[in-house]
């Protein structure tokens, strides 16, 4: 018998429409920074942006993975079609078909490995941001007896401590 996975949650679908809804934004953006000049600075926004899509999507598409997971796995694949730059294998596609250029690039830059982990970061916090506000800004979990007293040492730790 095949396994069955668990009913989505209105938090997953929450999150996953929230997250489509953030992709969207990042294409639309990136789609009018083609209207624009070339500049470094509008590269530069492209390659955040290109990350934050994918981050997005794949959010979208598996609300489990996590902001954290999908930020790593956006920058992994933009820094990945970065690299394969160096090989002269995505030249070839956009030969084939010119349209490739938006998604594969044209040469290797190594500043975009930096814009990309911009982008992976920007993306994480939207998306802690996104879940938060499917929950009213509230934590899913209760807090644990004790909550609200900070946390610090005793003061005899303090006292013996030479580095203080």
């Amino acid at each position: 018998m095949s396994e069955q996975r668990p009913p989505a949650t209105t938090d997953s679908r929450g999150i996953r429409a929230r997250t489509a809804v953030a992709a969207v934004v990042c294409l639309a953006i990136g789609v009018c920074l083609q209207l624009l000049e070339r500049t470094l600075i509008v590269d530069l926004l492209g390659s955040v942006l290109y990350v934050g899509l994918i981050a997005f999507l794949l959010r979208s598409a598996w609300p489990r993975l996590g902001g954290a997971r999908s930020s790593a796995l956006a920058f992994a694949v933009a820094a990945t079609v970065e690299l394969l730059q160096l090989t002269g294998l995505p030249h070839r596609a956009v030969e084939v078909f010119p349209p490739a250029r938006l998604v594969l690039g044209g040469s290797f830059d190594p500043i975009d490995l930096v814009a990309y982990a911009v982008g992976a970061a920007l993306a994480f916090i939207v998306q802690l941001a996104l879940a938060g506000a499917g929950r009213g800004g509230r934590s899913r979990t209760p807090p644990a007896s004790g909550a609200g007293t900070p946390l610090r040492r005793s003061d005899d730790s303090e006292a013996s401590d030479p580095s203080r």
